[in-house]
């Protein structure tokens, strides 16, 4: 099965980085998203806000990049084994230039 998901958002919070008990570096981001789509032959607003992580080296490059306009990939998992709430996993990102 296919879990991918590309979106262009805006930094809008980058927690402190923190590290796994293996040493490997996590930045818990929140993301924010607006844009007008087409759905059903009519214009509409798209505006969302999703929790991502980013885990290893890329962490760390992106620990002060607040308010940056970025595309992030990746792929959609559950916040925790207890939580259903969705989280970008991000496997790559790079800011975005239009």
């Amino acid at each position: 099965m296919d879990n991918s998901f590309v979106l262009t958002a805006r930094i809008a919070k980058c927690s402190p980085v923190r590290y796994t008990p293996a040493g490997i570096p996590v930045l818990d981001l929140v993301l924010q998203h607006e844009s007008q789509q087409r759905e059903n032959g009519r214009d509409c607003t798209a505006k969302l806000e999703i929790t991502a992580k980013i885990v290893g080296a890329d962490a760390l490059a992106w620990q002060h990049r607040e308010n940056t306009l970025v595309q992030a990939g990746g792929f959609l998992s559950a916040r925790s084994r207890r939580s259903g709430i969705p989280i970008l996993r991000i496997q790559n990102i790079q800011e975005y230039k239009g």
